[in-house]
Order: C-alpha cells, then sequence, then structure tokens
C-alpha cells in the first residue's frame, strides 16, 4: 500500500513537472540575433541605398506558421513586413530582398544587376536592433 502512494506521488510530481516546463517553453518568445539582423540589412543594401534600418517587430503568424518581421527604412513612417518560412534562411548574408510596395522605393534601389553573394559593407549603415 506505501509503495502505491510512493509511486503515485512520484507520478503526480513529474506531471506537474511536465506541465510547467511546457508552459515555460510556450510562452518564449522568438527573436532574432543581431546576426541574423545583419544579414537582413546586407540583403537589403545589396538591392538599395540605405542609410539607417529600424527593426520594428518581429513575430510568428500562427495562422500560417511563417515568421513577420517588421521594420524601418531610411526613417520612412510605414515600413514593410518581411514575411520568411524558415528562420535558417537568415543565417547566411547571401541573396537580396525586395522592399514592396515597389513604388515607395524606387528613389533608393540600385541597379537590378547586382551580384547575390557580393560582400556589402553595412559599416556606414545605422541599425537600431530589435530589443534595444
Amino acid at each position: 500500500m506505501r509503495f502505491k502512494k510512493l509511486l503515485l506521488a512520484f507520478i503526480a510530481i513529474v506531471g506537474l513537472i511536465s506541465i510547467f516546463s511546457g508552459c515555460s517553453t510556450t510562452s518564449h518568445e522568438e527573436t532574432l540575433t543581431k546576426e541574423q539582423q545583419d544579414n537582413v540589412v546586407k540583403k537589403i543594401a545589396r538591392n538599395y541605398n540605405i542609410n539607417k534600418i529600424e527593426f520594428v517587430y518581429f513575430e510568428k503568424n500562427l495562422s500560417t506558421g511563417t515568421y513577420d518581421l517588421y521594420f524601418r527604412v531610411n526613417d520612412k513612417k510605414d515600413g514593410p513586413m518581411l514575411p520568411i518560412e524558415k528562420l535558417e534562411t537568415l543565417d547566411t548574408d547571401q541573396g537580396a530582398i525586395g522592399l514592396d510596395p515597389i513604388e515607395d522605393y524606387e528613389d533608393i534601389k540600385k541597379s537590378d544587376n547586382y551580384d547575390e553573394e557580393s560582400p556589402v559593407d553595412i559599416s556606414d549603415i545605422t541599425i537600431i536592433y530589435l530589443e534595444e
């Protein structure tokens, strides 16, 4: 009888621990690393002349399963939203990102002839990161 009570208490404690640890992982707010944000800047700067970028908000869209990154370029009031399917795509600085709506960024667009693998210098760009 005593063994059954100890076993039941042990199972209850393990169950509570698993419930609380599950709650803490689901409430964890995801964010981007500074390196990933730098890679976004490089991908944009490859195709546009930018002098400032401010990362405003990052969230997981539960209805689509994608991530949404909101940012402002060159102090424009309304910035674009970048949908991201896999966060791993931001682990590299290769590639380019187009800004939308296109007409809002025509004045800072570089030529369409760019190399998606060439290095991009972002040292002259003011970057305001998430969580700053």
